[in-house]
């Protein structure tokens, strides 16, 4: 459960926009359905620290509960992107012994040893307590997840907590992303194949009737509004690769190509040797939430990859 990778002025203006807001945000939270709701636990749950800082519990009584529970104890204002069906969420997470009150995990944001989050999937599919815990949450939020004896089972074994107890959760959220680029689509350079997606988002290429062109370039296709990818990040996205042949080499989009939740983790630039993604610099630079089309040949192996940034850590 604790996997991890690597593993979209006048007053009177301001006025309108601000209620237009509000009820655009009202109506994004009515229509995300939540699985897990509050209970006696997790709403016992006092959290020491505010979010962003490494918490400390308390638990006022004793309550055996059959089924997991969450309470948003920290809501932020900002609701207008909710982690709904089909999200990657980043998180920072800590996890507490029930009984004890000890701490069994902390990511690394929150022991000092690491800058970047960790990754939840919101997928019907992979449904697990962690994910339902930030389902329908919004970046800024902190979450007390109370889970049930029986699903604390497997994260106290591994982790050396009371066996038969529950395990209490922690969990920041940092953001959240649908699994697709969203944003400004911006149109291609001249003699770049074209690139097409559907309603949902899914890309598809259609190729220049002309030879490959040498080297390496890449443009921008939809411009996202994330965090800046450096050379050092391993880069959480959606591949679509096709030879110049017109052979698909590589779809994440597709159930047979389903790994890392459907995604690829493309890791930093110094592992490019390792892993054989020399596509992977064209990423530096280029924001999260972006689509990036990539026109590759190197040594006469030409490739169309395109790329949706969906997380960096």
């Amino acid at each position: 459960m604790l996997r991890r990778f690597v593993p979209a002025t006048a007053v009177a203006t301001l006025v309108i926009a601000g209620l237009t807001g509000c009820s655009a945000q009202a109506n994004k939270a009515a229509d995300c359905a939540e699985v897990m709701t509050s209970g006696s636990l997790s709403d016992s749950v006092s959290v020491i620290g505010s979010y962003g800082t490494p918490p400390e519990i308390s638990v006022k009584g004793d309550f055996a509960i059959a089924d997991s529970q969450r309470t948003i104890v920290s809501k932020a204002e900002d609701r207008s992107k909710l982690a709904d069906e089909q999200s990657l969420v980043s998180v920072n997470m800590a996890f507490f012994d029930e009984t004890t009150g000890a701490e069994l995990y902390a990511s690394p944001v929150f022991t000092g040893q690491g800058d970047s989050p960790e990754f939840l999937m919101v997928s019907e599919e992979l449904s697990n307590p962690l994910s339902e815990a930030v389902r329908c949450s919004a970046a800024g939020d902190r979450v007390v997840l109370a889970m049930s004896p029986e699903d604390s089972a497997q994260i106290a074994a591994q982790l050396g907590g009371t066996v038969g107890a529950s395990v209490i959760g922690v969990i920041d959220v940092v953001d959240t992303r649908g699994l697709t680029a969203s944003g400004p689509v911006r149109g291609l350079p001249s003699g770049y194949p074209a690139v097409v997606t559907n309603d949902e988002g899914r890309p598809g290429v259609v190729l220049p009737p002309r030879e490959a062109p040498k080297g390496t370039s890449s443009a921008t296709r939809i411009v996202g509004d994330g965090a800046v990818v450096s050379a050092d990040n391993n880069v959480i996205a959606q591949v679509l690769a096709v030879g110049w042949d017109g052979n698909k080499r590589m779809n994440t989009w597709d159930p047979e190509d389903f790994q890392n939740f459907g995604l690829k983790a493309l890791q930093s630039e110094d592992l490019i040797s390792q892993t054989g993604y020399t596509f992977r610099p064209e990423l530096t630079g280029k924001t999260v939430g972006s689509q990036v089309v990539i026109v590759e040949n190197v040594d006469g192996n030409a490739q169309v990859v395109v790329v949706d940034i969906i997380g960096v850590n």
